[in-house]
């Protein structure tokens, strides 16, 4: 499939980006001094969530429509798109992190980072790739995506929607699950935390969510007329936003009810035309296209700020803090997308239909 562009959709890029880099650049001033000055900042990681929902769906929509038209997927092809957008830029961050950081990686740590396993050893607390550590995402959309597609080529559609569905519910239940019979057997506090730590950030669950909403989509399928309801969006806007703004927890769903939450939201604004909701202009376009820079620049402008600007506890330098934070990651992700980047996704546009 060529190029394809589904509204609004950069909008939410954009604000999910956004989101990540202010509250990591609050949770450095927590690191520093302990507390921070805006507490109820929306969760980055949530943001994450529905980064995993947006490239779900998106991702899903273009092969069932590549499928739908040609017969087939070609999977050597989405390999080399998904490393011509991916790779390129994490491996600079990679390389960056060690000489602009001063960054010391352990052997294990190089060899997670540079397989693109970076969300491993952070499950198991160790090794991990500090100077960076908002990469662990992009190893869980890599791992995900290595499977998909053969999914998608091997299986029917009808096994296809049962495959991803049992694997959601599956998913889903597993960590809680394994929690249930560890307290009433062996009460590992090892398993109990490694169990928290993999599936609260493998979310491999939101992925196939945002998969199931790009192949409703694309079928146009019956139940899309059941998502295409104006008082739903409503309901699930309002219900997503206190959930986001308070970071209220559901009896350890949260995660997972958010991740149906944004499907509903992005499958309503950005393809539902009776709503006709467009809140995209140029800013968000321009901050949509470059948000995969921002997501992967922020880290390390916040730490060269930290070392620039003489350490305050004050409100006023915590702000200084986050509008350089913010203004030079703009500026580096622009840069990178126009002069670094854009090479690459040149080439990949070779590998599209």
């Amino acid at each position: 499939m060529g190029k394809v562009r589904i509204k609004n959709l950069d909008t939410f890029r954009a604000i999910a980006a956004l989101i990540v880099l202010i509250g990591h650049t609050e949770g450095a001033r927590w690191s520093n001094f302990g507390h921070s000055v805006f507490e109820f900042l929306p969760s980055a990681h949530l943001s994450v969530i529905l980064f995993f929902v947006i490239s779900g769906f998106l991702i899903s929509f273009l092969l069932s429509e590549e499928k739908k038209n040609y017969g087939t997927i070609s999977i050597k092809d989405f390999y080399v798109r998904r490393i011509l957008r991916i790779w390129p830029l994490y491996y600079l961050i990679l390389l960056l992190s060690v000489v602009l950081l001063s960054h010391e990686p352990t052997t294990k740590a190089i060899a997670y980072a540079v397989s693109i396993c970076p969300n491993i050893p952070r499950a198991f607390r160790c090794d991990e790739w500090s100077a960076s550590p908002q990469i662990w995402s992009i190893g869980v959309e890599n791992q995900f995506y290595i499977f998909f597609p053969l999914l998608v080529f091997f299986l029917s559609r009808k096994q296809l929607y049962t495959f991803l569905s049992l694997f959601i519910a599956g998913y889903t239940v597993l960590p809680h699950l394994i929690d249930f019979i560890n307290v009433r057997t062996i009460n590992s506090a090892a398993l109990m935390d490694f169990n928290f730590k993999f599936y609260a950030d493998c979310k491999f669950n939101s992925l196939a969510v945002g998969c199931l909403a790009g192949l409703i989509l694309s079928d146009k399928s019956n139940f899309l007329k059941v998502l295409y309801n104006r008082y739903l969006f409503y309901i699930s806007t309002m219900v997503a936003i206190v959930i986001w703004g308070l970071n209220l927890d559901i009896l350890g769903y949260k995660d997972e009810i958010m991740t149906l939450l944004f499907a509903v939201i992005i499958l309503n604004v950005c393809t539902n035309n009776d709503l006709d909701i467009t809140f995209e202009n140029h800013m968000t376009k321009f901050l949509g296209r470059i948000s995969y820079g921002i997501y992967m620049y922020h880290w390390i402008m916040i730490e060269l700020v930290y070392k620039i600007l003489p350490v305050q506890d004050s409100i006023l330098w915590n702000l200084i803090v986050h509008i350089m934070v913010l203004i030079a990651t703009i500026f580096v992700a622009w840069l990178s997308y126009e002069t670094y980047e854009k090479f690459f996704l040149n080439l990949k546009r070779k590998f599209e239909r």
